[in-house]
């Protein structure tokens, strides 16, 4: 009872165990109905393919059976010693003993025969070989006469008649085939042969292929086109007219939808419901029917069905079991929940509320509401009060020292009075790089993770109230209650520089901290806030992650000098158009030195300037240079927007300055290059100026002779004669080749004024005189 009282107060609970044990339910259920309804459309499947089976196997020999008394019909009508017993009006006896004769012959020859009779319209009588029918006194002649001459029913030839010859019944036990010369219907016009086939042939083959198996599997039958059914046993169940009329009923409804001539139907039975399988028309007019008790049939299927429902159960069992386990896990984490969560109404109204139709959830749901709007109240009164400490650092003139007094007791605020306070503004070093690379939803996170962190780790030592302000930069109000004068360098300095160890630690951000003065008014909170934020922007000075306070910048605040001197400025031009690097980086160190002191507004102009001068050196250089520097000009002046601090500064215009000096030193193998390149295309472009040589060229690029020769031919291994006549004689022979010009048209063409001159250099050249080759080219 504890426990079901446990499972009552629980009502999600409830739901939950309900849904998982109902779907197990309806998911067992649904699988075992599933798959007993599939086996069972399968067993009738099979069942329906085994009894088509057997009865195509049934038309096969009806077939055979039907095709043997055709051929042996037509070989008595035909036959010499039955003639006289059907048309002789006058019948000698040897005749007759003859004929006799001749039907016992075929009777022993035909084991499926029953009897056989010949009917003489002429003397309008019958013949028979049975027993019964010469002994009986003529009983069964007379019922053979009766049916055969009956003038309301005539019998259609050469098709098999269920009669009863011998049963007082009336049951069939023999098939009639009638055989006549015509094959219109018999009348007693005509004589004719009756050929009795034995019932028992057809009927108990069929049984044998139907008790070939473990059991009975039901009845064989067979229906002529009235619906009539025959067998060879009395079966009181198919004697019933309206037996026979369901069943042909079932068949010729079953044949109408399908259109087929054989198929299986269910119906009732005489009260049961059977399976009847039907082949129509095995030999003409006739259907063969399997007649099944379905409950037979479907035994294992019942069977199986009701194994199926146990092992359901079995694993139904199971499955409410593992579903109060498995719903009390689902459940266990919202039971914890509820156990955490302490209620803000009383216990009562709780109590009460559940009654009502509410549940765990709707309980954690109204619980949620309500300390959603508690914090949405807390949010709302964070914003005010942030707002309240903003304005105090901004527009602190605005307010009378009770109106902050008063703002503070109102919306509780951590700033003690009457105390000393300090005002800390926490900046983020290199914010420009920070904002463009950092995404928006980052940038809000890291703002109040450094608001939130500042706040509780200088809050341990003293009140302190901490605001974002902007984006870049972090107010923090310290109220210094009972410390000592000493309090700043022994206790606020190591707390900030903790703070500033643990943003970077966690958030790999760095920052610098500019402190004000004591504040001993709360009046003066905004000119605290003024001068800290002035304060920190000495970072320009004192690099990353300092913490600068007013005594720091005293010299650099009362500082008037906005420029440094002009010496400087003209010994750092010189230094660079000279490329002498370290006169360069003296200059450049003395420069930043004087930066150091001046004002933090002076400073970025003065470095601007500065960097004015380095470029107006550098295009003077590059404008007097004969080869041009890899240089980028414009990019010197986006040197003091894109460093933060002096010393970044100064590395960045020290490495311009020693790229500068080092473009500066001369290159020799860059000038000797340029000369002979230059001296190639003059020879290029005077080759055909006879006065062309060693001296005129050395006269033009205004350098002495030997210098020229010696620079040439240590760059070409060939001197520069050489490589003139080289010229020359190449411009020669292409003339030689496509023009018309004689000999001496082309020497002078070439700068060659002495015939014997040209014609010796010539055939040292390429082997032969100049006319000699043109003469081998032309004929080539």
């Amino acid at each position: 009872m504890r426990g079901f009282g446990f499972y009552k107060s629980k009502k999600y609970l409830q739901r939950v165990l309900s849904s998982i044990m109902l779907s197990m339910v309806i998911v067992l259920l649904a699988s075992s109905f599933a798959n007993t309804y599939l086996l069972e459309k399968s067993m009738k499947r099979i069942q329906e393919d085994s009894n088509l089976k057997i009865l195509t196997q049934l038309q096969y020999n009806f077939s055979y059976m039907n095709e043997i008394i055709t051929h042996l019909s037509y070989f008595v009508l035909k036959d010499n010693l039955l003639i006289p017993l059907m048309f002789d009006e006058t019948l000698p006896k040897m005749d007759l003993i003859r004929s006799y004769q001749r039907m016992s012959s075929i009777m022993d020859s035909s084991s499926f025969l029953h009897s056989m009779v010949v009917y003489n319209h002429s003397q309008n009588e019958i013949y028979g070989t049975t027993t019964n029918f010469l002994l009986d006194g003529g009983v069964t002649k007379k019922k053979i006469s009766d049916w055969l001459l009956d003038p309301a029913h005539q019998h259609e030839t050469s098709r098999l008649i269920p009669v009863s010859l011998e049963r007082e019944d009336g049951q069939m036990d023999a098939f009639a085939f009638v055989v006549t010369e015509s094959l219109k219907p018999f009348s007693r016009g005509e004589s004719a042969i009756v050929l009795y086939i034995k019932s028992d042939w057809v009927f108990d083959s069929l049984k044998k292929m139907n008790d070939t198996g473990s059991r009975s599997q039901g009845d064989i039958l067979m229906a002529d086109q009235d619906g009539r059914l025959y067998s060879s046993h009395n079966i009181d169940t198919y004697q019933s007219k309206a037996t026979q009329e369901t069943i042909h009923t079932y068949i010729k409804n079953h044949k109408s939808a399908t259109g087929e001539p054989s198929g299986f139907v269910i119906g009732d039975v005489e009260g049961e419901k059977s399976m009847i399988t039907y082949m129509a028309n095995p030999i003409p007019n006739w259907t063969i029917l399997y007649v099944q008790s379905y409950d037979q049939l479907m035994a294992e299927v019942t069977q199986t069905r009701v194994k199926s429902l146990l092992v359901s159960g079995s694993l139904l069992l199971i499955a409410i079991a593992i579903s109060v386990w498995l719903s009390y896990k689902l459940y266990h984490p919202i039971e914890d929940m509820l156990q955490r969560i302490r209620f803000q109404q009383p216990r009562g109204e709780s109590t009460r509320r559940t009654e009502g139709g509410g549940d765990e959830l709707h309980a954690v749901s109204e619980n949620y509401l309500k300390l959603s709007h508690t914090l949405q109240e807390i949010s709302s009164e964070h914003i005010v009060n942030k707002y309240y400490i903003r304005k105090f650092m901004t527009d602190g003139q605005m307010f009378s020292h009770h109106d902050m007094i008063s703002l503070i007791d109102k919306h509780g605020l951590n700033i003690a009075y009457p105390a000393e306070i300090l005002v800390c503004v926490l900046r983020l070093d290199q914010f420009q790089s920070y904002a463009s690379h950092t995404a928006l939803a980052l940038k809000k996170t890291h703002s109040f993770a450094i608001t939130n962190i500042a706040q509780e780790m200088m809050i341990k030592a003293y009140p302190c109230e901490a605001v974002e302000v902007w984006g870049d930069h972090i107010i923090l109000i310290v109220s210094l209650v009972d410390a000592p004068a000493t309090a700043k360098t022994d206790t606020i300095l190591p707390i900030l520089r903790d703070i500033q160890h643990t943003i970077e630690q966690y958030y790999q951000l760095s920052l610098s901290c500019g402190l004000s003065d004591a504040i001993s008014q709360l009046t003066q909170l905004s000119f605290g806030y003024t001068q800290a934020l002035q304060n920190s922007l000495y970072t320009l000075i004192f690099g990353y992650q300092s913490i600068i306070t007013s005594d720091m910048v005293k010299e650099n605040n009362a500082n008037k000098r906005v420029s440094i001197p002009e010496t400087i400025e003209r010994k750092l031009s010189e230094s660079l158009k000279k490329g002498l690097m370290t006169e360069a980086g003296i200059e450049l160190e003395k420069a930043f030195s004087l930066f150091a002191t001046f004002h933090y507004h002076d400073i970025h102009r003065a470095v601007t300037n500065l960097t004015w001068v380095i470029k107006y050196a550098v295009v003077e250089i590059m404008e007097n240079r004969v080869t041009k520097m890899s240089f980028h000009v414009d990019y010197i002046h986006h040197i003091p927007q894109e460093k933060e601090t002096l010393e970044e500064m100064y590395l960045a215009l020290l490495a311009l300055c020693a790229q500068i000096c080092e473009g500066q030193k001369p290159s020799n193998v860059e000038r000797n290059d340029m000369i002979l390149e230059t001296v190639k295309e003059l020879i290029h472009q005077k080759y055909a100026d006879i006065n062309l040589s060693q001296q005129t060229i050395a006269s033009t690029v205004k350098l002495s002779s030997p210098y020229l020769g010696k620079l040439f031919k240590d760059s070409y291994q060939i001197t520069l004669t050489e490589y003139i006549n080289e010229v020359r004689l190449q411009h020669a022979k292409h003339l030689l080749e496509s023009g018309d010009h004689s000999v001496l048209d082309i020497m002078e063409k070439c700068g060659y004024a002495n015939p014997s001159y040209f014609f010796r250099l010539f055939k040292a050249k390429f082997g032969s005189t100049p006319k000699e080759y043109r003469m081998k080219k032309s004929i080539s």
